[in-house]
């Protein structure tokens, strides 16, 4: 019962007692207590234990008014919290939050190290989290969503996985955004940084590829030179290709030289290949079979032997025995006696 209407009630009630107690007793009663006497109607000693039990009621009923209002107000705010708990939960950067009521401080403390993905639709949840929701089904649909505007870009970690995720549906909108990752490595998660280069790799030229030449990888240098045409050479330069091959000489290998010789040759003509593969196998042991297939692919069959002749007997067995075929029969190729991918075992 509210308290105002339980004091009207009270009141209501307290006069009917003393308007029927008088009706029936108009006189008065006299009370002596320690000397002094009380004179009063005898309603009014009717109504007076009642009024003294209304007001022992009323404070009663304010005491745990106020307790009971506290306690729901600490409920009402472990509410928020636990929503604030969940919203961060919920974007993969659980912190921890304090709670009032041990009954919860048991249990949603382990909010403060859970991630919580939600599978399926959810409709009647707070708008905090039905903003925290649509924000991952954006991102999750492969859609960017610029944190900046959500007031979330400085508080998300870099590697959490839905910033990942978001930058990595950027760089597949957005391909100058690829190199922009480039020049700030560091301000990227390791993953945002491989895609942003394999993605740049697969679609700039070798004038912007020129200053990052130090930091590709072997993979993504080989999707690059791959992406050379008889008819796009993509700005390929021999002082380029010099520049690439020297950051990567410690990680290319017999096959990554065949391959990008094979390209050399759709930009070059057969003098200006063979003098270029002629310095590399110089400089680069692994190039040397790279340098010995363009031979024979020129049908260069003399040259051939004269750099056979300059290494030990036992070395590239299979392309002694091509030259002593070419030598009788010139028909033969070099596809004839070995497979190309399997070139480099000679």
């Amino acid at each position: 019962m509210r308290l105002g209407l339980y004091i009207i009630a009270s009141i209501i009630l307290m006069a009917i007692v003393g308007i029927f107690v008088y009706t029936i007793n108009p006189g008065n009663y006299s009370y002596n207590e320690l000397g002094f006497p009380i004179d009063m109607p005898v309603a009014a000693w009717m109504v007076i234990p009642m009024f003294l039990l209304m007001l022992a009621s009323v404070v009663h009923m304010m005491f745990y008014g106020t307790k009971n209002f506290f306690k729901f107000k600490k409920w009402e705010k472990d509410t928020n919290t636990l929503d604030d708990a969940l919203y961060w939960s919920l974007l993969n950067e659980p912190k921890a939050h304090k709670f009032n009521l041990p009954q919860l401080k048991k249990t949603v403390s382990l909010l403060s190290v859970a991630n919580v993905k939600v599978n399926g639709a959810v409709d009647d949840v707070s708008e905090k989290l039905r903003g925290a929701l649509s924000l991952i089904s954006e991102i999750e649909r492969g859609e960017y969503v610029d944190l900046k505007l959500k007031k979330l870009a400085k508080v998300l970690s870099k590697n959490n996985p839905l910033v990942i995720k978001n930058l990595m549906n950027r760089i597949e909108k957005d391909e100058s955004f690829a190199e922009e990752v480039l020049q700030a490595k560091d301000s990227y998660d390791v993953s945002v940084y491989n895609l942003a280069l394999d993605k740049f790799a697969k679609t700039a030229n070798f004038y912007k590829a020129r200053k990052y030449s130090k930091i590709f990888n072997k993979e993504n240098f080989i999707t690059l030179i791959g992406r050379v045409t008889r008819e796009d050479d993509l700005g390929l330069t021999k002082n380029i290709l010099d520049e690439f091959i020297t950051a990567l000489e410690s990680k290319l290998e017999c096959s990554d030289y065949l391959k990008i010789s094979t390209i050399t040759t759709k930009q070059l003509s057969p003098d200006e290949n063979l003098a270029l593969w002629r310095e590399y196998e110089a400089k680069y042991p692994k190039a040397e079979i790279a340098y010995l297939h363009l031979l024979f692919d020129y049908e260069m069959i003399d040259k051939a032997g004269e750099y056979l002749a300059e290494h030990g007997i036992e070395e590239f067995k299979r392309f002694r025995a091509l030259y002593d075929l070419k030598k009788e029969h010139k028909k033969y190729k070099i596809t004839d006696l070995m497979n190309i991918r399997h070139i480099c075992e000679a």
